[in-house]
C-alpha cells in the first residue's frame, strides 16, 4: 500500500534503510535528516521516528535508549 512520506520522513527511512540492522547513532541522522541544524534540546528527530512509525508500523524502528535507532531488518 502506498504512504506518503515528508522529505524529512523520507531522509529518515532512507538513512536507516542504508544501514539497515545496524545501530545509527541520534547526531548522525540529526546531521543526516536535519541537517546538522537541530537544536541539542529539540525533538524534532524524535517527532519524524513517531510519525514514520505511526506510517510504516510500529515495530520496524528499534530505539537503542542513549545511543540512538536501528532499523529492524526482520520487522513483520
Amino acid at each position: 500500500q502506498r504512504v506518503e512520506l515528508t522529505a524529512r520522513e523520507w531522509a529518515l527511512l532512507e538513512a536507516l534503510l542504508l544501514r539497515a540492522g545496524r545501530l545509527v547513532a541520534k547526531a548522525d541522522l540529526e546531521r543526516l535528516v536535519l541537517g546538522g541544524h537541530a537544536d541539542v534540546a529539540s525533538n524534532a528527530l524524535e517527532v519524524h521516528v513517531s510519525s514514520l512509525r505511526r506510517k510504516l508500523g510500529r515495530t520496524l524502528i528499534e530505539t537503542v535508549r542513549g545511543l540512538g535507532y536501528r532499523l529492524d531488518v526482520v520487522a513483520p
